[in-house]
């Protein structure tokens, strides 16, 4: 047998598998309204990293207020002292740990629906789709599909909408609490409720959330509701919302500036529309009035 070749290196370890369906907080924070033993569960059961957990106990505090208690709790202890975060998470979870479970079963399929659609391989049905790789083909595979979907809408009313309807996702006697919304399904739910801070919660979402498409409608319903009610407060609010969306994302829809049209001129939307959005999309009364205001600027020579 020939001497082994000492300058060969040997090979290197296999890297350790990924621990399974751990899950983003930006995804987590989006998908539902996380309760504090479910977010006790999901990082002592390695759903979430130490700096995840403790960023949406941070986030989940923000929401609630002073009845965030536990959440504060969480996020005191930070992400180093894993030993510590450990033993918080499991007095906050107590003795019924599979009721915080199924939080997370629910999770981890809608990100999986959520990573096949991004990937062109998901059937979609409006509230997320499910990856035909994922079960067989046939009248197994078809009703395999069916469930998933079942369980998907299950899930999201059960752990989004209606805590959203009932108000425990946020504090809505806290205006500090609701600058930080940053689920659409609770601006929804407080409009439907009549939410007295609604209009504070929209502009919440304006500064907190990604997209934009997830923000006007919710700025137009607010402008909507004031101008036919002649609520001023409820109508600058609204004008402000789309003021911070335009600054923050560049762009406006019809419906918006339809509604903005009627409001009185000069006010924050019009300014920061003109002067983040392209000149191209914005209507002609709005250019009207902006080159009307500067004319009417005093020149240097009178």
């Amino acid at each position: 047998m020939p001497p082994p070749d000492e300058t060969t290196a040997p090979p290197a370890p296999p890297a350790p598998p990924a621990p399974p369906h751990r899950i983003p907080a930006d995804f987590v924070r989006f998908a539902v309204a996380l309760e504090a033993p479910e977010l006790a569960w999901g990082y002592l059961h390695d759903r979430l990293t130490a700096e995840d957990a403790v960023r949406l106990a941070f986030l989940r505090r923000c929401d609630l207020g002073a009845p965030g208690e536990a959440f504060a709790r969480i996020h005191a202890r930070g992400p180093d002292d894993a030993t510590e975060l450990a033993a918080v998470c499991r007095e906050i979870l107590g003795d019924d740990p599979e009721d915080a479970r199924r939080v997370w079963d629910h999770l981890a399929l809608s990100r999986d629906v959520s990573r096949a659609s991004s990937e062109g391989g998901g059937v979609g049905d409006g509230d997320g789709g499910v990856a035909d790789g994922d079960v067989g083909d046939g009248a197994d595979g078809g009703a395999a599909v069916e469930a998933s979907r079942r369980q998907l809408a299950d899930g999201r009313r059960e752990f989004l909408l209606d805590r959203a309807a009932s108000g425990r996702g946020m504090n809505w006697q806290e205006s500090s609490a609701l600058l930080g919304t940053d689920r659409p399904e609770e601006v929804d739910a407080a409009f439907d409720r009549g939410e007295e801070r609604v209009g504070v919660a929209v502009i919440g979402l304006a500064l907190t959330h990604p997209d934009a498409a997830a923000i006007l409608p919710r700025v137009a319903r607010a402008l909507d509701r004031a101008l036919d009610t002649s609520d001023p407060g409820l109508r600058h609010q609204g004008i402000v919302a789309l003021a911070h969306t335009a600054r923050l994302h560049r762009t406006v829809d019809r419906r918006c500036l339809d509604l903005l049209r009627r409001c009185p001129r000069g006010n924050e939307a019009d300014q920061d529309l003109w002067g983040y959005v392209a000149h191209r999309r914005l209507p002609w009364w709005l250019w009207r009035h902006q080159l009307g205001e500067r004319l009417r600027w005093p020149s240097p020579r009178r």
